[in-house]
């Protein structure tokens, strides 16, 4: 299977998301960004890193690969349309800011012209006080209005999964290990890290029904 994540604004969790795919599934990881942690912890057998203008190879069926992506796409961003043409899903990390949020509901519609199976992934989501009253995540404020904003540009083609801020996804660099991985390791991190991976659950059990 051949997925991207992909935002052009750093910290919203992008790598994050794709080291733990990767880390979880043993996938390769292959980038457009040159500077990346990844030869520290993934096999060199199972890592990329090209130029931003510098296409990815096709690739065969057997074969799977996450791609971590940055950058904005233009005419020369071969490295971007390359990986997204060629990938089953492609996941969006959004997350709530005013200032980013508009200009990542244009990066959807970019990334439409080359694929039209789209996650977009709200992270970074925090309970907005009191007020912020809710039992599961996507309806949380944050990803309340994400999913508002989304749904309202492309009506429900694009679903909206909840990822809720954590310590873990630090964690996952530092001990090189997947959030299921570290939670094998003690009782502990079983309980604190519950609640991400139940949602990673859900990203995956909708990401394998774009399988080819």
């Amino acid at each position: 299977m051949k997925i991207t994540v992909y935002n052009t604004k750093w910290s919203a969790g992008k790598t994050p998301i794709a080291t733990n795919i990767a880390l979880d599934r043993e996938y390769a990881i292959w980038t457009n960004e040159p500077y990346h942690v990844f030869e520290d912890f993934i096999p060199e057998s199972r890592l990329i890193s090209l130029d931003l203008n510098d296409a990815f190879p096709p690739i065969p069926n057997n074969i799977d690969i996450v791609f971590d992506l940055a950058w904005s796409i233009s005419k020369t961003s071969l490295s971007i349309t390359s990986a997204i043409e060629q990938s089953d899903v492609v996941l969006i990390p959004i997350y709530n800011e005013v200032k980013a949020i508009h200009a990542w509901i244009n990066t959807i519609a970019e990334v439409m012209n080359f694929n039209k199976n789209i996650i977009v992934v709200a992270t970074k989501l925090r309970k907005k006080g009191k007020s912020d009253i809710f039992k599961d995540w996507k309806d949380s404020i944050d990803c309340q209005n994400i999913s508002k904003l989304v749904h309202t540009k492309f009506d429900d083609k694009v679903p909206v999964l909840p990822l809720k801020y954590s310590e873990v996804f630090d964690t996952i660099f530092e001990q090189e290990k997947s959030i299921s991985q570290l939670m094998e390791i003690n009782g502990l991190n079983k309980y604190l890290y519950r609640g991400v991976s139940k949602q990673f659950d859900a990203i995956y059990k909708l990401i394998d029904t774009y399988a080819k």
